[in-house]
């Protein structure tokens, strides 16, 4: 390995930071409908084709999905948002599939991978948004729905003659896919048609892009076009194209004939890069399918959703609104778990959504952040492991980028980019050149994520033929080169760098949340390289096992980073309380509640969501249960803004929103602090608290995963019971230890177990023996 001293270090990375900016590498109602009009497209050039009627067809049910009749799956409101005389669409729902998704009526649609902008002014590209349009009647009564067990948005309206509804939602089914149904329904007596007035801005133009309308007719609009500028031209080399083809809005109003009693228009939207596929899904959604058949394929793919795993509270309906509202909004922006779309690369998660991000600033330009890996991930994994496959191929597809990343500096292996977007260059805008620079725990954070990874699935094919291998070993490589050796401390370090509490800015030295993932990354690839067949060099493993984690030995507390004062300095969130978890950094209990008791009262008061989920973690370890419920209830109550449900960044203000990265803390928090959960390279621990959160009085976690078994885990604040749902056969058996007691899990099985007492399940041989 290469030993630089600090001065070396530091001339390398002053090179590095001019070599940055000089090259371009910077970053439903009810009753019979009479008529269903399907508007059909054949393509831009075809003649129009005939319009298909449908009679006697009664609109799409709502599903039986998680007890519809349950209202905490639906988030309803009388009275939109608003500010001044405007909707807020801050505050607004979104509807999404991982490939599209848009706030409910505003102007823009947003698309998976799709950026424009160069380097650091890159943003998610804003694309007209077609289901923008509003009704104009004097509504006596009106009602706005969210519900998140199906993913769709409903909106119903009524005066003394008519009432309309329309439900909005993102296809799983298809993902190039959105689908607006509109029911207009008489309340009097036939004999005079009405006209529902709607108020249309349609815009077939956008800032980011070149469109052209190829053609219009009043059965279909076909729109084509590029973004204007690459992110990078060394790692794209041409502008992203476009394909949009849509139902004409209703400007003339929506109509119902004299003796009509209801009526249902459907107005289908289609994007994709691909002009084919775009087409394709316009087609099937306009002429292969019934309207009914629409919705319950979709809604289908959603009771999967929620059926392969979920969270369950009894006695509290307001937390449990709070779990299913988190786990919707982060899930909107993933993949389907299974769809009839050709994949699609993913480009990952942003902390506000697929469904933000259209201008430099707005809720982060759509970019990637450590968020994803590190507050996101998690639950996502143990309920969706293959979702969270997806999330680690957007690092592995960007490994090329990550390799140059850390060549820019100097350095070997992989480094990613603080800010991500299309090509995996760092993105991060000339505001902010700290994070660009220093921010270099994401590559640790990564690494971390594909742990987890391995340890829930011990995924071989994901490790051998899928790169997953070569993330891992990258990764460490990067951390391998990026230490120095202190031939005064005889230990390694890790200079320059800006830890998870950024207002430790511009660098600070041998951050001690840096050098512990650091270390782990190294002994990662170590731990699985019998299965990779890329054996670690023993330099390598010299780092990992004398890097320097600072700590102080008279209040027995690790240091935030080097020279730390705990006496007269604030932190803007959690930092060195992730070392107790989720990094289970080796250390004796008195340290670890040292560390929290000493870092909480530290940190700001106006610190992002997930900053207080981790503090609810640590006090539950503490069996301080009266904390953990004040800091538990800190991490959402303020952030998550009614009538939907929407998290905010900030608690005065907004800040970026919809913050998932706020959502995934809190999902931990229910998961690992509550659930008692902890996952290892070696086992699976469970050992739920004596303490439940809220007013609750059962928590219930369905469809957990873990190495070819899916568990039903189950808390009552006294005893707790673990079901064996399901075993995948060509897994390995895994063997449980509680106490004296120990055997395989089978089938149906079913284990009970005082709480605050410890069971552990691992595989009958270990990864690598």
């Amino acid at each position: 390995m290469d030993h630089r001293t600090p001065l070396l270090n530091t001339n390398k990375e002053t090179t590095a930071i001019r070599r940055l900016f000089s090259r371009n590498h910077i970053k439903i109602s009810t009753g019979i409908i009479s008529t269903v009009i399907v508007i059909v497209c054949a393509t831009a050039i075809l003649t129009p084709m005939l319009i298909l009627k449908h009679k006697n067809t009664p609109p799409p049910p709502l599903p039986a999905s998680i007890n519809l009749s349950d209202s905490t799956t639906v988030f309803s409101t009388n009275k939109l948002p608003m500010s001044g005389s405007t909707i807020d669409y801050r505050l607004m729902p979104y509807v999404g599939n991982g490939h599209v998704a848009t706030v409910i009526f505003s102007d823009f649609i947003y698309m998976n991978g799709m950026f424009n902008g160069e380097n650091g002014t890159s943003h998610r590209a804003r694309i007209p948004s077609t289901l923008n349009w509003q009704f104009r009647i004097n509504s006596s009564s009106s009602l706005y729905s969210l519900d998140v067990a199906s993913g769709a948005f409903t909106e119903k309206l009524e005066d003394n003659q008519v009432r309309v509804e329309r439900r909005i939602f993102a296809s799983q089914e298809y993902t190039e896919l959105l689908i607006s149904y509109v029911i207009v329904t008489r309340l009097g007596s036939t004999g005079n048609p009405i006209i529902v007035p709607v108020e249309v801005n349609e815009q077939t133009t956008s800032v980011d892009f070149n469109l052209t309308v190829m053609s219009r007719d009043d059965k279909c609009v076909f729109l084509a076009g590029k973004t204007h500028e690459v992110e990078n031209n060394r790692f794209q080399r041409d502008v992203l194209p476009l394909f949009v083809y849509y139902t004409p809005l209703p400007s003339n109003g929506l109509q119902l004939g004299a003796q009509e009693i209801n009526h249902t228009y459907i107005f289908v939207t289609s994007l994709d890069t691909q002009q084919d596929r775009a087409k394709r899904s316009f087609d099937y959604a306009s002429t292969e399918r019934q309207p009914d058949q629409l919705w319950s394929a979709h809604v289908s793919r959603w009771n999967d959703v929620w059926s392969n795993g979920s969270i369950e509270i009894r006695g509290d309906d307001e937390l449990q609104r709070q779990i299913y509202g988190a786990f919707y909004y982060i899930l909107s922006s993933l993949p389907p778990l299974s769809t009839l779309s050709e994949h699609k690369q993913f480009y990952g998660l942003s902390p506000g959504t697929l469904s933000w991000g259209g201008m430099s600033g707005e809720s982060y330009s759509g970019h990637s952040f450590w968020d994803m890996e590190t507050w996101m991930y998690p639950p996502i994994l143990f309920f969706y492991p293959t979702l969270a496959k997806e999330m680690l191929s957007y690092r592995i597809a960007m490994n090329n980028s990550a390799a140059s990343n850390a060549d820019l500096f100097g350095y070997e292996g992989w480094r990613f980019p603080w800010e991500s977007a299309h090509t995996g260059v760092d993105v991060t805008p000339d505001c902010c050149p700290t994070g660009r620079l220093y921010e270099m725990h994401i590559t640790g954070d990564i690494a971390f994520a594909a742990r987890q990874y391995i340890a829930a699935t011990k995924d071989q094919k994901w490790l051998i033929s899928e790169m997953g291998g070569d993330l891992i070993y990258e990764t460490a490589h990067f951390w391998a080169s990026r230490a120095i050796y202190n031939p005064n401390r005889k230990q390694f370090e890790i200079l320059m760098v800006l830890p998870p509490d950024e207002d430790a800015e511009p660098f600070k030295n041998n951050s001690a949340y840096t050098n512990a993932i650091a270390s782990l990354s190294i002994e990662l690839a170590n731990q699985v390289s019998c299965i990779t067949k890329k054996p670690v060099p023993q330099a390598w493993l010299n780092v990992s096992r004398n890097l320097y984690v600072p700590f102080d030995n008279v209040s027995q507390i690790h240091l935030e980073y080097e020279n730390f004062d705990p006496k007269h300095t604030i932190i803007k969130q959690a930092d060195v309380v992730l070392l107790g978890f989720p990094l289970m950094w080796p250390m004796s209990e008195q340290i670890r509640r040292n560390d929290l008791l000493t870092y909480a009262p530290l940190t700001r008061d106006d610190g992002p969501a997930m900053t207080w989920s981790m503090y609810g973690i640590g006090y539950i370890e503490l069996n301080d249960f009266d904390s953990a419920e004040k800091y538990f209830r800190h991490s959402y109550e303020i952030y998550v803004r009614k009538p939907f449900n929407v998290w905010t960044e900030t608690q005065q203000g907004v800040g970026a929103v919809n913050f998932i990265t706020g959502a995934g803390g809190f999902l931990q928090a229910v998961l690992f602090g509550y659930g008692g959960i902890r996952l290892t390279l070696d086992e699976l621990v469970i050992m739920p608290p004596k303490s439940l959160p809220n007013q609750s009085t059962n928590l219930i976690f369905h469809g957990l995963k873990y190495q070819g078994a899916t568990l039903d885990l189950t808390t009552d604040g006294q005893m707790y019971q673990l079901y064996v749902r399901a075993l995948n056969k060509d897994s390995q058996p895994l063997v449980y230890e509680h106490d004296q007691q120990h055997g395989i899990l089978n089938v149906t099985d079913l284990l009970h177990f005082p709480v605050a007492t410890r069971l552990s399940i691992h595989p009958a041989t270990p990864i690598c023996p």
